[in-house]
């Protein structure tokens, strides 16, 4: 039984949608919509920064503003039909909301 491609999730349930049908693996699809949301559970650990605040570090705010569009556009490919052009650029949100976890956090702290 294949579920049709018109029905999509709520509004809130779009991003991990996205996240979910970027990757072409079913497991690995799983794997990357729970994961990220494990990467949130991880943020207080990942930022090693000792300025929390972002108005002192206008690097960060930028990326943190790519991010917010980031995830309106996990929000508008969650709610396209997965096709060429949407799974292009929802695997490239994808990519880019793991590389803001997991390397610029990071990396922006020391």
């Amino acid at each position: 039984m294949v579920t049709p491609a018109h029905i999509v999730p709520e509004w809130y349930f779009l991003p991990y949608y996205a996240i979910l049908r970027s990757i072409p693996d079913k497991l690995g699809g799983v794997i990357a919509m729970f994961g990220s949301l494990v990467v949130l559970f991880l943020l207080p650990w990942l930022n090693t920064s000792e300025i929390r605040s972002s108005a002192f570090r206008p690097i960060h705010r930028k990326f943190f503003w790519l991010l917010v569009v980031d995830c309106f556009i996990l929000g508008w490919i969650g709610g396209e039909a997965p096709e060429t052009p949407y799974l292009e650029i929802g695997q490239l949100a994808t990519l880019y909301y793991f590389v803001y976890f997991l390397l610029i956090i990071p990396f922006l702290g020391f």
